[in-house]
């Protein structure tokens, strides 16, 4: 969802978060830093690029809120249903109770026979979470929250892809975490074993707002699907990609990371979508693409990484046009060379699967600097330096012959 207006607390007001200032920087999840060795690197993006994506023969979802929600959650699930609907993912209404002592549990109980209805169905199944409402950070966690209970999860996660996992239950069964709560892109912060994404609305250290203030982040993910009606299919990465592109100027840029796996998860239209309610956005939005930075491995000095540059030059030649990207800039340092890219978000979200991308902004259009290098004068200091005389000889002195 897009940002609040004041610092509320989320179990006091309708407001989940205080409003995050415009000169904010975006916020998206941080790993580790890593140095890509480039023959490792360009075999893992033709492994993308070489990837039509996972189609599934069983497509489940559970759609989350809670009770007495003020955020305007209720009409967010009736919107994510249809995008189900026009996927044709069999989707289950959640709803989180007030007077329910153990809300958390009751969830993880309907997710895992969920999940283990897929195992029985012995097919490659897809199953989505989603959750809209007020979100919080407690204990370093991210939590559901309404009217001071929480549902962490991290826990609920923890049940349904941890504990599963070591069973071989969900071997064949991607995920796909669709959040749309303040902090969701907290929900990034974990690993899995097959492929696992999560779209958030924002980043781990922002805020969202209620539908009826703004456009909401679901809102967005409804107008994206209708975008790419008339096609086949549509995977996640170009579905987040028009989610950017429709971001309305003051909202948070909503996240998209790839936990597990190099098959993108592509998502299969049916052949009797209804038609959209909400209004498209207008022709006139601007194209938004992403600036970062990708650190590998080499120097000119070291044998055989003279020629770094080039080398990924090469290696990125043949990508497809989802994944191209366009080196701005590139430098050297003892051990590395790291080279600034500008890139749409489709193909940021493709390269992530299998690169450290250090984001660095988005960007509206070409650098605004000339290319051209502005040299600054810089003394020269020599090894047996002229005295002050010699070099600046006094007046009425002669030029020595």
């Amino acid at each position: 969802m897009s940002e609040s207006s004041d610092p509320v607390s989320p179990a006091t007001s309708h407001h989940s978060a205080p409003v995050p200032l415009q000169s904010t920087p975006i916020s998206f999840p941080s790993r580790a830093p890593r140095v890509h060795h480039l023959p490792v690197l360009k075999a893992d993006l033709k492994k993308v690029a070489a990837s039509r994506g996972n189609f599934y023969g069983q497509k489940v979802a559970i759609l989350i809120r809670w009770e007495n929600d003020t955020t305007g959650a209720e009409e967010d699930i009736i919107t994510m249903g249809k995008v189900m609907k026009t996927f044709d993912i069999q989707y289950t209404n959640h709803i989180l109770k007030a007077n329910d002592a153990t809300p958390g549990w009751n969830l993880a109980a309907e997710i895992r026979k969920m999940i283990l209805d897929c195992y029985c169905s012995k097919l490659h199944c897809l199953f989505v979470f989603y959750y809209v409402g007020h979100g919080a950070i407690v204990d370093g966690d991210l939590c559901f929250t309404q009217d001071g209970k929480h549902v962490s999860w991290s826990d609920v996660r923890a049940d349904f892809l941890s504990k599963f996992a070591e069973k071989d239950v969900v071997r064949y069964i991607d995920v796909l975490g669709v959040i749309d709560c303040c902090y969701s892109g907290a929900a990034t912060r974990a690993q899995a074993s097959r492929v696992t994404q999560v779209m958030a609305a924002c980043g781990p250290d922002e805020g969202t707002s209620p539908r009826g203030e703004k456009i909401s982040f679901t809102m967005r993910l409804f107008r994206a699907v209708q975008h790419f009606k008339g096609q086949s299919s549509v995977s996640t990465a170009a579905l987040f990609q028009e989610i950017q592109r429709q971001k309305p100027r003051n909202a948070p840029s909503a996240v998209f990371e790839t936990l597990s796996g190099t098959q993108p998860i592509r998502l299969v239209f049916n052949d009797h979508t209804t038609s959209s309610r909400i209004p498209r956005p207008s022709s006139h939005v601007n194209e938004k693409h992403v600036l970062v930075k990708l650190t590998l491995h080499g120097h000119s000095q070291i044998p055989g990484h003279s020629e770094v540059l080039e080398g990924f030059k090469n290696a990125i030649q043949d990508l497809p046009p989802s994944m191209k990207v366009e080196i701005s800039d590139a430098y050297e340092t003892d051990q590395s060379v790291f080279l600034i890219i500008g890139m749409s978000w489709e193909a940021w979200s493709l390269w992530t699967m299998v690169a450290h991308l250090d984001f660095v902004g988005v960007t509206l259009g070409p650098s605004l600097m000339s290319r051209r290098l502005v040299e600054v004068p810089v003394p020269v200091s020599d090894e047996n330096p002229v005295s002050d005389e010699k070099r600046h000889p006094s007046h009425g002195k002669g030029k020595v012959e």
